[in-house]
């Protein structure tokens, strides 16, 4: 377990006028997850620029790798400013995923597609469909200010996903896609479990959820529903599809891992 510097670039006031104590704790608490959430994509995107080295995968994209590392690295310390403004404590975060996911992929080639596809391509798209709807009910100015700057970069890394994998994709061998193709329908199950899932529970237990979460960036179980279910259908499977890998059938294929 690591803590994190909190230093970040200048951002507007915070402004908390109409809100209650309980309900900017329960908004702030989100904000060292954000920032630990960022932290484990500057790691992946690390291993990635080194992976793609190793691979030699010509430039701009090992460039374009290391942008994204410290775009996430900027990310984070941005959500801990926030955090620590609205009186959350300081993130903390736990790197042992990123090892697992790596420890799985001890082929440069391999490692880089996958990393590329999965976190870049797919998770950056979902990422930035999942701001959108953060920052669309997002009105404390802090808050808002802050999505925006995030959403600004996620669009730019899932490009940078779905371009860089058209460009390597000729250069695969048949054996290399269907790897990709498993890779896909994982990645589809985890992303589902983690986003979604927690989201419908909360649906199906009738939980209440205050307007004045989503107002300072806690985005409501049916908009995170909606947004998720939305961007895979109309952003990530075409666009897997579209790549040369069955769209459909990694998405439909999540049941039966």
């Amino acid at each position: 377990m690591a803590s994190i510097d909190t230093a970040a670039p200048a951002l507007p006031a915070v402004d908390l006028t109409g809100f209650t104590p309980a309900q900017v704790a329960f908004a702030a608490a989100a904000w060292p997850m954000r920032a630990a959430e960022e932290l484990r994509s500057a790691l992946i995107f690390r291993a990635l620029t080194r992976a793609a080295g190793a691979a030699k995968v010509p430039e701009p994209w090992t460039t374009r790798f290391a942008a994204m590392v410290g775009d996430e690295i900027g990310h984070a310390r941005l959500c801990a400013e926030v955090g620590s403004r609205l009186g959350s404590e300081r993130p903390r975060y736990d790197a042992g995923p990123v090892r697992a996911r790596l420890a799985a992929l001890p082929d440069p080639t391999g490692r880089t597609t996958a990393i590329l596809l999965i976190e870049a391509a797919m998770g950056e798209t979902i990422s930035m469909a999942l701001l959108r709807a953060g920052r669309r009910a997002a009105t404390e100015p802090l808050t808002r200010a802050t999505l925006t700057a995030i959403l600004t970069d996620e669009v730019r890394h899932q490009r940078n996903g779905w371009t860089g994998m058209t460009t390597l994709w000729p250069s695969l061998s048949g054996r290399q896609r269907e790897a990709l193709q498993l890779e896909a329908t994982n990645g589809f199950a985890a992303f589902e479990r983690q986003v979604a899932v927690p989201a419908l529970r909360r649906l199906e237990a009738g939980e209440s959820f205050d307007p004045a979460f989503a107002a300072l960036g806690v985005i409501a179980p049916e908009a995170r529903v909606d947004a998720f279910y939305s961007a895979v259908e109309h952003l990530v499977v075409p666009r897997l599809t579209a790549l040369g890998l069955d769209g459909a059938r990694a998405w439909s294929g999540r049941y039966r891992r």
